[in-house]
């Protein structure tokens, strides 16, 4: 009982808290910069789709990346680093130049630099999180309808073969879970917001600051993400959800700090 109001907690954290707060940043005038966030998310997750399926194929075709040695977890950890880093600053920068255009002639006052930055940061992380908490919801869904089913009745909901056995083993370990980690783990998301912030803002500054200054703090963005993503993604797998949650407290510091350096030059 307590494991599915636990989720049920971490569904709602991370489905609602990326609007509330993009909504207490500039009220009804938020969905403009939070939506390209979003698509900036989006077009970000295909390309590292399109990695990962040239990275599977390389080592279909006999390219020993060492990922079931002793460093395996740490060196999977830098290939979803490198492709984040890569993917989400491109598509950042693709979005400052491209889409995010002022119109001198409206009506409407402009929302300031800091707060685009800070829109289009919470949206892409907002995303992220979203998406987690609709593969969450999925998740109980699934762990509560098949919970005390035999294997012969998984297969007959259409589950066949492995896919019953990798189906069965999730379920089991879902309910063997704690509501803790459930927190953790929507607590973890939801601190990976301040370090998308910090990185719109760095980028935002690269790429549309006077003078075309701040391209340093650009790359010490995509250096930033690349750490970060990989320490997660690496310490997941020690299946601490404190570990875990410690590195993306470390993302979310570094967010701040980056968040610090580029509002002075956002805000002139």
């Amino acid at each position: 009982m307590w494991l599915v109001v636990a989720h049920g907690i971490e569904v709602l954290l991370l489905l609602a808290v990326p609007i509330l707060l993009a909504r207490r940043i500039a009220k009804g005038r938020w969905r403009g910069a939070f939506g390209l966030g979003l698509l900036t998310f989006l077009f970000a997750e295909l390309l590292r789709i399109g990695l990962a399926k040239a990275g599977g194929y390389a080592i279909g075709s006999g390219v020993d990346l060492g990922l079931r040695g002793e460093h395996g977890p740490w060196i999977a950890g830098a290939l979803a680093g490198l492709s984040a880093a890569l993917t989400d600053t491109g598509m950042r920068v693709y979005a400052f130049r491209g889409w995010f255009q002022r119109d001198d002639d409206a009506d409407v006052e402009p929302l300031p630099d800091r707060d685009l930055a800070r829109l289009h940061g919470l949206g892409m992380g907002g995303a992220q999180a979203m998406l987690s908490g609709v593969l969450v919801l999925l998740m109980a869904t699934i762990a509560i309808v098949l919970e005390g089913k035999t294997m012969g009745e998984v297969e007959a909901m259409g589950f066949e073969g492995r896919t019953a056995i990798r189906v069965g083993a999730r379920v089991y370990a879902w309910w063997e879970s704690s509501p803790l980690d459930a927190v953790l783990a929507g607590v973890g998301e939801l601190l990976m917001l301040a370090m998308h912030v910090g990185l719109s803002a760095a980028l935002f500054v690269a790429v549309r600051g006077r003078r075309g200054r701040g391209w340093g703090l650009g790359a010490a963005a995509a250096l930033a993400q690349l750490v970060v993503v990989t320490c997660v993604s690496a310490l997941a797998a020690t299946e601490s959800s404190w570990v875990t949650l410690a590195a993306q407290a470390g993302g979310a510091a570094a967010g701040l700090l980056l968040w610090r350096v580029a509002r002075s030059p956002l805000s002139e």
